[in-house]
């Protein structure tokens, strides 16, 4: 459109500078070849004055640039009014060929048509386009050859052609309608209204597997209604934004043209949280709603995020690569069916988490209030090898630190109920491969027995090392045994000290 404006801008320049002198075919035959010159001057391609035709009320003119690019102007003026009525229409064939004019990569053909009408304190712009498969009908008007307000109806443009058009891969597929009336441009005080609807969006797998390494389902489906004010320096969204895996929402999405800052209520409702596996690489079960606000700036990032779930509450922070997460009084068990892990724990917990997502470093504080352990393949071998029951036990207080590098979670335990403690020190929980490797030092009474878990996270090989609970038993085996007299004889201390 800018191209067009200056083409119109330096067509009257011309023709108030020749009026009187060049308006016969001579005159034009002289005056051709210096227009060409100039533009050659400024265009980085080839051009060509195809048809030049300027008379006292009408002109006629068709430039070539390149080998598939046509301009074309035709109509009627007053010199003295500076009026101009007329016809123009830009055909390029592929945008490519323009890359060294345009200054960036575009791909595919494009063509507008329509009319000037008007002089310079006020001239109006009607026209239409089939840009990326659309129609597209628009209006503008220029004062003093500055925007002064837009009308636009787009219907049925096409998402795919768009991609390829502005030279990005074709990530999705979709048509996309948009009805624009902007009554003021001036980036001071705007003021008009877009609304834009998306529909039968389909994400394309293959290259945002590529572009990205996610394997997106095939299935993944998308619509939107954005409805958009625009006041002053502000355009204000409401949006709803469904897809077949999740839906946001916002209510006031706000961008500042002027200073490049966005900020924006949200709420996301995700029903399956097991669709979003090709995201978290996790398999979870049940759903999550999450609301938050999001402001950007030139300086910053900052969202924020919260959600009741779990039985209690999440709250998290991310500000410039950095996440700050609380959670108050979830259920441990909730959270484990979340993930799809076996119950392991009963209570209530809190957390604590910070974590630098550039450097993939951080921890984990983690207190787990009134908890028991559930029955469990652990469980059910200490209960044969020490004849303890430790599901009956009551851990007030249970403390876990941890360590995260990447996906590497290094974890010390502590737990103390009022006949166990149990100790673990540099536990690791490899997330990439799923697996588990630790030793928990399982104090019973006054026996200790180290339980070793080492394997798949979901079902990990147990090891009990049950020596001294076995020389324990032998021990009080042979103090029922021993005969009173033989307790107190040398042998039968001899006995006693071989347990």
């Amino acid at each position: 459109m800018k191209y067009i404006v200056a083409f119109v801008a330096v067509l009257l320049l011309i023709l108030g500078i020749a009026y009187g002198v060049l308006f016969t075919a001579p005159g034009n035959g002289v005056l051709k070849p210096v227009i060409e010159s100039k533009i050659a001057q400024n265009v980085p391609l080839p051009t060509k004055l195809e048809r030049f035709v300027l008379r006292p009320d009408r002109f006629d003119i068709l430039l070539k640039i390149g080998d598939g690019t046509a301009i074309e102007a035709k109509g009627t003026m007053n010199l003295f009014s500076r009026y101009i009525d007329a016809l123009y229409s830009v055909d390029i064939k592929e945008l490519s060929s323009l890359e060294k004019l345009l200054g960036t990569r575009l791909n595919g053909p494009f063509r507008t048509e329509g009319t000037v009408k008007g002089d310079e304190r006020l001239l109006k712009i009607v026209g239409k386009s089939d840009v990326a498969a659309s129609e597209t009908a628009y209006g503008i008007d220029l004062e003093k050859f500055e925007p002064a307000n837009l009308t636009a109806k787009i219907a049925h443009l096409q998402i795919d052609r768009l991609l390829y058009m502005i030279n990005l891969p074709q990530y999705a597929k979709g048509r996309v309608d948009i009805d624009a009336e902007i009554s003021n441009l001036d980036l001071d005080n705007l003021d008009g209204s877009v609304v834009t609807r998306i529909r039968d969006g389909v994400v394309v797998p293959q290259p945002v597997k590529r572009d990205f390494n996610l394997s997106i389902p095939s299935d993944l489906t998308f619509k939107g209604d954005v409805d958009t004010k625009l006041t002053e320096s502000r355009a204000v969204s409401k949006v709803d934004f469904i897809t077949s895996v999740a839906t946001l929402t916002t209510e006031a999405l706000t961008y500042d043209i002027k200073k490049g800052a966005l900020s924006t209520d949200y709420r996301a409702d995700v029903p399956d949280l097991d669709r979003l596996f090709f995201l978290t690489g996790q398999h979870m079960k049940g759903g999550i709603v999450v609301t938050g606000d999001v402001t950007t700036s030139k300086e910053k990032v900052r969202a924020t995020a919260h959600s009741d779930t779990l039985g209690g509450a999440v709250d998290a922070l991310f500000e410039n690569g950095k996440a700050a997460v609380k959670i108050r009084n979830i259920q441990t068990v909730a959270l484990t069916d979340m993930l799809m892990y076996p119950h392991i724990f009963d209570s209530r917990a809190n957390m604590k988490l910070d974590y630098d997502t550039v450097k993939q470093l951080g921890t984990l504080h983690a207190e787990l209030l009134n908890g028991q352990i559930l029955p469990n393949r652990m469980s059910f071998i200490l209960q044969q090898m020490a004849n303890f029951d430790i599901t009956k036990e009551v851990y007030e207080r249970t403390t876990i630190d941890t360590k995260i590098v990447k996906k590497r979670l290094i974890s010390d335990l502590y737990m103390k109920s009022r006949l166990t403690e149990i100790v673990s020190k540099r536990g690791v929980i490899d997330l990439d491969n799923g697996t588990i490797d630790t030793t928990l030092e399982i104090k019973i009474r006054k026996a200790m027995i180290p339980v070793t878990l080492k394997g798949e996270l979901t079902s990990p090989q147990i090891k009990v090392d049950a020596k001294e609970v076995l020389r324990s038993k032998a021990k009080e085996e042979i103090e029922k045994r021993l005969p009173k007299n033989l307790k107190e004889s040398p042998a039968g201390e001899l006995l006693k000290g071989l347990f």
